[in-house]
């Protein structure tokens, strides 16, 4: 092994490690029109060596003497400076030092060029009016959206969303992209609630996921907790109460607490309920109202409110919608007892819920949320056989907007539908099984096409 006039000239021009090398070695191929030739790590260090028993192939040798300028037996040649060296050392040694000079000279003017990019991109930043109309924007978004039909709103979530992730590209101020990160989180927990209002969990999960993969790049708790609870939700909406289970669980590693903890409780009911497991839907209620009774202040997410405001109306309609599911999936292992004392604090829970609803102003109040309160009410009585207090509690929700009829609604309308089902036969129960498929069928939501 020795050094040949090719390992200088490759020195002088900083080739030597393969990797460099085999850049420069391609991109000379393609200019002289061998587009994808090029030669492995171990032939290089062969050449490098001058362990070659024979001259390289044809194309070889035009692409390494047009990147060095000699001959390749020139290339190959030991490389000296004594008395006695070699023919092609000797045609070298003034040659080679002036490509030594010139190819350091042209390495520090690529480093200059290099920082003086570098410097200029780092100091990149967003002005301060960008920040403050995206983050009112989002804010704006969130607070709108329990108000408004996903169907309206998906499109602006998604075009505020890429506006946000376009932003991230065009600042590199820590703070900034902190703060750019927490508003994809957000904008993304949005899309999450959309799918599901509009029947779309398997995207739901997809959106949840990122805005949790946006939490925990900034390390924000609270939003991260959120987005794990959005993944459980989708799962338990698409009849995986399994994946939900465990979603929740990932959520209760963050160590939420206060407000973030009851919404984690409340709906970790919802997935046992699920599975039919009264114990730990029961003790999940109850973890829930203890979380809440010991919350103190609001977290960031929490003052952003609409969406992130989790109220007593939310958390109380989770609790009715828990034992609801319970009854329809275990309904039958229960003593007519048991029925009865579920079925009463199913009631207990939507008119609390109710209540709280209709004393929140009207720009506050959320037409699907009180719809789906009203049917879980309507079917608890039509559990007790009370047909007419039933029929006077759907009144309202019969003239809900088509638009507005979401798949949380729709879901409710299914299973109220069913319970009619186990009812007698009367008169009165056929003419609200037909105002249920009516209302079903009339809305947006439903027509929507699969996958849309």
């Amino acid at each position: 092994m020795g050094v040949t006039v090719l390992r200088r000239l490759a020195e002088a021009k900083g080739l030597v490690p393969y990797r460099k090398f085999d850049r420069a070695y391609q991109a000379t191929a393609d200019k002289l029109g061998c587009v994808g030739h090029c030669v492995g790590a171990r032939t290089w260090k062969r050449w490098l060596a001058g362990e070659v028993a024979s001259r390289p192939y044809a194309t070889s040798c035009r692409v390494l003497e047009t990147m060095f300028g000699r001959p390749v037996e020139e290339l190959l040649t030991p490389f000296s400076t004594t008395d006695g060296a070699s023919s092609g050392a000797a045609a070298l040694s003034a040659r080679s030092l002036g490509e030594a000079h010139r190819g350091m000279y042209e390495m520090m003017m690529d480093a200059a060029d290099q920082s003086r990019e570098a410097a200029g991109d780092a100091e990149r930043e967003l002005g301060q009016a960008a920040m403050e109309t995206i983050q009112d924007d989002i804010v704006e978004l969130a607070r709108a959206y329990l108000l408004r039909s996903p169907m309206e709103e998906f499109p602006r979530l998604v075009a505020k969303r890429d506006q946000v992730i376009t932003m991230m590209g065009e600042t590199r101020k820590p703070a900034q992209l902190g703060e750019l990160n927490f508003l994809a989180g957000v904008a993304s927990s949005l899309l999450a609630e959309a799918c599901i209002d509009l029947g779309e969990t398997r995207h739901a999960t997809e959106h949840a996921r990122a805005a949790w993969s946006y939490a925990n790049s900034i390390d924000h708790v609270p939003l991260a907790v959120w987005a794990r609870g959005m993944m459980a939700t989708s799962a338990y909406w698409a009849g995986r109460p399994r994946d939900a289970v465990n979603a929740i669980s990932r959520a209760a590693r963050h160590n939420p607490v206060g407000i973030a903890a009851s919404r984690v409780h409340s709906i970790e009911a919802r997935a046992w309920s699920h599975m039919g497991d009264k114990d730990r839907t029961v003790a999940a209620i109850h973890a829930a109202i203890h979380a809440r009774a010991a919350a103190q202040g609001e977290d960031e997410l929490q003052t952003i409110g609409g969406v992130f405001d989790w109220d007593g109306v939310r958390e109380q309609r989770c609790y009715s919608s828990a034992l609801l599911q319970l009854l329809q999936v275990s309904g039958n292992a229960f003593e007519p007892r048991a029925v009865r004392d579920l079925t009463g604090q199913i009631l207990a829970y939507t008119q609390q819920a109710l209540a709280d609803a209709l004393a929140l102003p009207a720009d506050q109040r959320s037409a699907p949320v009180v719809a789906t309160i009203q049917t879980e009410m309507a079917t608890a009585s039509v559990i007790l056989g009370d047909m007419i207090n039933a029929r006077q509690t759907l009144e309202a929700v019969l003239r809900l907007p088509a638009n507005l009829r979401t798949f949380p609604v729709l879901h409710r309308f299914r299973a109220l539908s069913k319970q009619l089902g186990k009812a007698q036969p009367t008169r009165q129960t056929r003419a609200l099984a037909d105002d249920l498929v009516t209302f079903i069928q009339g809305s947006t939501v439903r027509a929507l096409p699969s996958g849309s």
